[in-house]
């Protein structure tokens, strides 16, 4: 008051205003400052108490309010109160929705300081509230999209988004240091700013795609399987649409087709592997297969010829299964190729049709050899004992030459049934071709050029010698037919490795080494009708009585009984090539030496005949009595078993091979051989129907055989061969070799080739 009052004096002096104005003046001044005071008092207070208020409710705060009796204030207070709450609830319905929110949400403000977190953003994170999301200890680790590359801080998207980055669709994982799972996100992030745009925090919201990248990489990985299982499967693989456009053409489908990928995509899988005379057939079974398929149909299995892009043709196994895709259909087919099975089906057939053949012609051929060895050898003694008759003298001849007839014809049934019995051995083929083109050089013509392509270190075959031979001679003459106004006949040898599927193709016995023989000729060819019927017996092209039809059907059946294959490639007009394929031999050839014309000579040995044939056991039994050999006869193996069991001493076994009883011929040579191994043995037959194995004999040799019918000269040279072989210390004989010379040239006198 007092300053008041000396302002009012001085007021006063200066205006000229007396005391007593003065003093009232000051009296009504003082009730007017008191009056403000109090007036100051009562609404200052409540002034304070809003201000603090709303700094409550700018903090997101409830903001409690006493009026203290003021209306104004109490308008005011409430005012502020109605504020407080809907802001409160407002507040409590963002954070209940941010909480709500499946996926992770995070807010931070202009430090990087965490403000919200949801629970999701909390069970990846582990953090709360108050965590600073640039310095912080983390629990968790972020990586880049490929799973190895960490992420700095610096690159996170909160980070960027404090910078003022916008973040969109940021692919990241989240691996926790804990064992739990890593997580694959989906980042989007903003900063927040304020009304002037300064920038106020930053907010992240990330989508697990984890289920979904993992679905995908599932895809992924299955169709990488699938890719990879096409890629190596053994079949080809072809995809199309319903109309037959290729949407898929793996590398077995190129290297079975010739087609590439590149070239097939687009176009019309019929068009590309379909020979066109069977093109409307295929549209029509994919028609049915598409019906079948839409009734419940589960897939297709066919066969068909195929055409490569080269135009040779094939045949094809198709597995076919159709896919619903949108409005249509994708087929997925897998194709073999079954062009080895069907030869194998083929020759499967054919050798079932030479077997029912063989054992009606083995049959038929032992019974008849049996009666032809009592003809062709009594009929020596005939012509001797008629020789100074020529009349006489000519029919033996007549008899002895039908005899030899049906012998060969019996022989070449035989052969082609493969029944007869051979006698393998390592056989040097080439040399046997120098042998054989002597021969012929002489025999057909000038006309008919030789020529011989022998491969250098061809391999020794494992081969009847003198059956190759004769073998040989039928084709060089079928040769020769075939060109009428001459030509060119060539010999080649060459070694070959046949795999299992070339030996299947060939008809070979084994896969393996191999000698093939080419014989070809410059002819007129053999037309492809005739061609699956040249190996059968009495097929011939040639005019009835110009041959037999049994000389391929021979080299056939001999080529198969060695374990060896033979085909034949012509065209009309083209010559024709026979190709023989030979097991390659272990060992050296053992060459055989010429047979000498020397007088039949018998000696005084032992000889146990055993032979089941009582008509033909009375003829041996003389024939051996006649070139002085002392005779045990035996009608069985049975019987044998008795002399031998009794002590009786012989000196060689002359036994049939085919007999009835507890074993056949062989199986008694194994029985005697065993306790005797210097025994000397002497097989014959005319057919030995299994019993005689290929080697026929034990390691290191080969055991004789005379084959029926047979004349009293080779028996008694086959008994002097055999008994005058020398012994080793484990009783094997050393063979005598023989020439297949003498056995062509009485093949080229008993057919001889007619001169050109």
């Amino acid at each position: 008051m007092l300053p008041v009052v000396v302002l009012l004096l001085a007021l006063g002096f200066i205006h000229g205003v007396t005391w007593p104005g003065i003093l009232l003046a000051g009296g009504v001044v003082a009730v007017v400052l008191m009056s403000a005071e109090g007036i100051a008092r009562s609404t200052s207070e409540p002034l304070a108490q809003m201000t603090r208020a709303a700094e409550t409710l700018s903090r997101g705060e409830p903001a409690p309010t006493r009026p203290d009796g003021n209306p104004d204030a109490a308008r005011l207070a409430a005012t502020l109160a109605e504020l407080s709450a809907q802001l409160g609830s407002r507040q409590s319905l963002l954070e209940k929705t941010i909480e709500s929110i499946r996926d992770p949400v995070v807010v931070v403000d202009q430090h990087g300081v965490v403000v919200i977190a949801n629970a999701a953003a909390r069970r990846l994170y582990s953090v709360e509230p108050g965590f600073d999301t640039l310095t912080g200890f983390r629990t968790f680790q972020n990586y880049y999209p490929d799973g190895t590359t960490v992420m700095p801080i610096s690159d996170t998207p909160v980070a960027r988004a404090l910078r003022g980055d916008d973040i969109d669709d940021f692919e990241l994982i989240v691996r926790p240091l804990s064992p739990d799972p890593e997580v694959c996100l989906v980042a989007n992030a903003r900063p927040l700013r304020d009304d002037a745009g300064k920038l106020r925090g930053a907010v992240a919201v990330l989508h697990d795609v984890t289920a979904q990248r993992r679905a995908h990489q599932a895809l992924v990985d299955s169709e990488r399987m699938a890719q990879a299982i096409i890629r190596t499967a053994l079949d080809a693989f072809v995809q199309t649409d319903q109309d037959g456009i290729v949407l898929d053409w793996s590398p077995q489908a190129e290297a079975l087709t010739g087609w590439t990928r590149s070239e097939t995509i687009g176009c019309r899988v019929v068009e590309l592997v379909f020979p066109e005379e069977l093109r409307d057939a295929h549209r029509l079974r994919i028609a049915r297969f598409l019906n079948e398929t839409a009734g419940g149909g589960m897939g297709m299995r066919y066969e068909s010829e195929s055409v490569h892009r080269d135009g040779h043709r094939f045949f094809v196994e198709v597995s076919l299964n159709a896919l619903r895709r949108g409005g249509g259909y994708v087929i997925n087919a897998f194709v073999r190729d079954i062009t080895q099975r069907r030869i194998a089906e083929e020759q499967l057939i054919q050798a079932q049709r030479t077997e029912s053949l063989g054992r009606l012609t083995g049959g038929i051929a032992h019974d008849f050899n049996n009666m032809l060895t009592v003809i062709t050898g009594t009929v020596e003694i005939l012509a001797d004992g008629v020789k100074d008759n020529p009349q006489l003298s000519a029919i033996a001849k007549l008899i002895s030459d039908a005899a030899d007839r049906g012998a060969q014809l019996t022989s070449s049934l035989l052969a082609f049934a493969r029944k007869q019995p051979l006698q393998p051995a390592e056989t040097d083929v080439n040399d046997l071709i120098g042998e054989v083109v002597r021969l012929l050089s002489q025999t057909l013509g000038s006309q008919t050029e030789i020529r011989t392509e022998l491969g250098r270190g061809a391999w020794l075959a494992f081969v009847d010698r003198s059956q190759l031979g004769a073998a040989l001679v039928n084709l060089a003459i079928n040769a020769r037919d075939a060109m009428p106004e001459g030509g060119t006949l060539t010999f080649a040898t060459r070694n070959v490795q046949l795999g299992v599927p070339d030996a299947v193709a060939r008809g070979v016995e084994r896969a393996g080494d191999h000698l093939v023989i080419e014989v070809s000729d410059t002819g007129t060819g053999i037309s492809p009708s005739h061609l699956e019927k040249i190996f059968d017996p009495f097929f011939s092209t040639k005019e009835v009585g110009q041959g037999t039809g049994l000389g391929l059907s021979m080299v056939f059946g001999f080529v198969k009984q060695s374990g060896g294959g033979i085909e034949v490639k012509s065209e009309p007009g083209s010559g024709a090539i026979f190709r023989i394929y030979l097991p390659k031999a272990d060992g050296t050839a053992q060459r055989p030496a010429e047979e000498d014309d020397q007088p039949v000579r018998g000696g005084n040995e032992t000889v146990l005949c055993v032979e089941d044939d009582p008509t033909i056991r009375a003829y041996v039994t003389e024939q051996l009595e006649s070139l002085g050999y002392q005779v045990l006869v035996a009608a069985n193996a049975d019987a044998a078993l008795e002399i031998v069991n009794r002590g009786t001493a012989f000196d060689l076994l002359f036994t049939d091979i085919v007999m009835p009883g507890s074993m056949n011929g062989r199986q008694l040579a194994d029985t005697l051989m065993a306790g005797r191994p210097a025994l000397r043995v002497l097989f014959t037959s005319g057919y030995s129907d299994g019993a005689l194995p290929a080697q026929q004999g034990r390691s290191g040799h080969g055991i004789p055989l005379l084959t029926k019918p047979y004349r009293r000269s080779e028996l008694a040279r086959m008994l002097r061969r055999c008994l005058d072989l020398q012994i080793d210390f484990q009783g094997d004989p050393v063979p005598q070799p023989y020439s297949v010379q003498p056995d062509l040239e009485r093949f080229l006198r008993e057919n001889p080739p007619d001169k050109t």
